[in-house]
């Protein structure tokens, strides 16, 4: 979709990249559901900002990390901070649009998702940037996990709940996305 190497490595260090990804990724995601996002611009750069200075204090304080920080803690400390500032603030219904005449009717699979995402809108993006993040990476390594990994519906209402009502560390997170790749044979 919208993740690639260029693009990731511009999102972290450019805050008007992050502010333009995560609106084209949220409107393409919530578009599934006949929604689009309101956002708020403040709060998607607050959150760019806290990620990024998480990402210098952990890397700072974690002297065994040789490489530095690997996709799966920056991916959980995305994630965290983009479900901790919530830049989702409402959505509009596509399928109300007075100037397109009758009203459009949604199928199982759109029904389903918006089930989801009326609730969870701001977990749902959360983790899902996380995830492709992750699975990018997992991807370009060769991880044959990866290629397979479809995730069920119910571990990610699952994910979803426990991001929003649960106490959730970048650090949970990260494990979280780890073992999604992992195999433990």
């Amino acid at each position: 979709m919208l993740i690639n190497a260029g693009r990731l490595q511009a999102i972290e260090a450019d805050e008007n990249d992050f502010v333009g990804f995560y609106s084209e990724y949220s409107e393409n995601i919530l578009h599934l559901a006949r929604l689009f996002p309101r956002l708020s611009r403040p709060r998607i750069i607050e959150a760019h900002g806290a990620w990024t200075k998480d990402l210098e204090r952990v890397g700072s304080h974690e002297n065994k990390l040789y490489e530095g920080l690997d996709h799966f803690k920056r991916a959980g400390h995305l994630a965290f901070w983009l479900r901790r500032m919530s830049p989702i603030v409402e959505f509009v219904d596509e399928t109300m649009n007075i100037a397109d005449g009758g009203e459009y009717t949604l199928d199982e699979s759109e029904l389903k998702f918006r089930d989801l995402i009326a609730g969870h809108a701001n977990e749902y993006m959360a983790f899902d940037i996380g995830f492709q993040y992750c699975k990018f990476y997992e991807l370009s390594v060769g991880s044959k996990i990866a290629g397979t990994l479809d995730l069920s519906e119910d571990y990610i209402r699952t994910t979803c709940h426990f991001m929003k009502y649960k106490q959730c560390s970048p650090h949970s997170l990260f494990m979280v996305y780890k073992s999604l790749f992992y195999s433990v044979a």
